[in-house]
């Protein structure tokens, strides 16, 4: 029973800690996906198999996620500068966690790549979450 109710906790902490990762994450995927005009259906797979993979996620309900990054990309559809600076302001809150930053542009460069081609647009939204996060480019870009 006590053992129950302290795994309880720990996931409770865990996702108050992580919630901000979340956010950024899902802002991250949206700004990627929406850059080059189109979400491709082979991003959203991707944003799939990163929900599953990425340890710090997989303690939220995907549903959770998924919605989460659809009200970053429909902002960003329905008034581009308005959702991109709201998705960006997501992103910065991640800045002083280094390691966090890092995994958020690898997450990016996969969903930019998994319709096989990273687009000049996709680049630069990249290129932008870096200087965001204060992180350089990784260099299988």
């Amino acid at each position: 029973m006590f053992r129950t109710a302290r795994e309880t906790l720990r996931n409770g902490l865990s996702r108050i800690r992580n919630r901000q990762f979340l956010d950024a994450t899902m802002a991250a995927t949206a700004l990627v996906a929406t850059a080059d005009g189109e979400v491709a259906f082979s991003e959203l797979i991707a944003l799939d198999k990163v929900l599953e993979s990425v340890q710090d996620l997989q303690i939220y309900d995907p549903h959770i996620a998924v919605e989460i990054y659809r009200n970053f990309a429909d902002a960003i559809v329905e008034n581009a500068d308005a959702g991109r600076i709201a998705a960006m302001a997501a992103v910065a809150k991640i800045d002083r966690d280094h390691e966090a930053a890092e995994l958020i542009i690898r997450v990016a460069v996969a969903i930019a790549k998994a319709d096989g081609e990273l687009s000049p647009l996709e680049a630069r939204a990249i290129g932008d979450l870096c200087s965001t996060l204060g992180v350089s480019l990784p260099s299988e870009t």
